[in-house]
C-alpha cells in the first residue's frame, strides 16, 4: 500500500508523464474535475476555469514542437489536504534551460488529483543543484491518477 506522499508523487509524475506523451486524455484525468483550479504556464495569464486549463494543455499537448518536458520531484509540503510538490523541469533537448514548478494537489474521490501548476525560470547557479530525475512511479493508468 502506498503511503500520501507516495500517491502524490506519483499523480505529479503521472502529469509529466502525461506531457511527455502528448496524452490529452491522461491530462484530464490528472486534474481535478470539481475542485478550484489555477494554471500559470511560463509567462502566460492564470486561467481558473477548467475549461481553460484543459483547453491550454490540449493546444500544448497538440503542439507539434512540445518539449519533451523531464522533471525531479524536488519536496513535498502539505497544508493539511492541501499538497504541493517543487520541482524542477526541462526540455530534454535542452537541459539546460530549466523551469522551477509548484504543483497542487487535493484528494477529489479518494484520490489526489492535480489543482495548481505554475513554472518559471529559474538562475543557472540555482538550477545547477537541482537533484536527478525522478523514474516514473507508473502509467497515467494506474490507481493513483484515475
Amino acid at each position: 500500500m502506498i503511503n500520501d506522499d507516495e500517491a502524490v508523487k506519483f499523480c505529479n509524475d503521472a502529469f509529466y508523464q502525461a506531457f511527455l506523451d502528448k496524452d490529452f486524455p491522461a491530462m484530464e484525468r490528472v486534474w481535478a474535475v470539481h475542485a478550484p483550479l489555477l494554471c500559470i504556464h511560463p509567462g502566460g495569464p492564470a486561467l481558473t476555469r477548467r475549461e481553460e486549463v484543459m483547453g491550454s494543455w490540449r493546444y500544448i499537448l497538440d503542439h507539434q514542437t512540445t518539449q519533451a518536458i523531464g522533471h525531479s520531484n524536488n519536496e513535498v509540503i502539505r497544508y493539511g489536504d492541501f499538497v504541493l510538490i517543487s520541482c524542477y523541469e526541462w526540455d530534454e533537448r535542452q537541459p539546460e534551460n530549466r523551469l522551477l514548478a509548484t504543483n497542487g494537489f487535493v484528494k477529489e474521490d479518494g484520490r489526489y488529483r492535480m489543482v495548481t501548476h505554475q513554472s518559471g525560470p529559474v538562475s543557472e547557479l540555482v538550477s545547477e543543484s537541482r537533484p536527478e530525475p525522478t523514474p516514473a512511479r507508473g502509467t497515467p493508468g494506474s490507481q493513483a491518477v484515475h
